[in-house]
């Protein structure tokens, strides 16, 4: 085994410890779920129930459609913002500033919250957006 392979295998167990002991972990954040509720849903699941939300959505306000690529498809589930550039950051930061704009008069719908729950998953947004 060379150096290299020795040193990431050494930092892959000190790090798979940690993200067993849950209760060294930093909790998930979530819009819609406690802490302990949060930790329980996975992206895929979270996935899911904001495609179906989105679908629902856009059918009420078609203006939201435009957003489908960059934030709610297969491309947009695998992307990973913190490995992401500045400027690709900025964009996705563009689109979602935009997308809440006009998801603002649904947020007392159902659908509304399981959208922005899988952006704060997926994108990390928390924060940012709020103020």
């Amino acid at each position: 085994m060379s150096s290299l392979a020795a040193q990431l295998a050494q930092h892959a167990s000190l790090n798979s410890a940690i993200l067993v002991d849950r209760s060294r972990r930093k909790p998930t954040s979530s819009y819609l779920f406690t802490d302990k509720e949060a930790d329980q849903h996975d992206l895929e699941s979270i996935y899911s129930l904001a495609v179906n939300a989105f679908i629902q959505l856009s059918s009420i306000s078609p203006s939201l459609r435009s957003y489908e690529d960059g934030l709610f498809s297969d491309q947009a589930k695998v992307t990973d913002r913190t490995l992401l550039s500045t400027e690709a950051k900025d964009e996705i930061d563009e689109a979602i500033g935009k997308f809440l704009a006009l998801l603002g008069p649904h947020l007392m719908e159902a659908s509304a919250g399981r959208v922005v729950e899988w952006l704060v998953r997926r994108f990390r947004f928390v924060g940012r957006f709020i103020s």
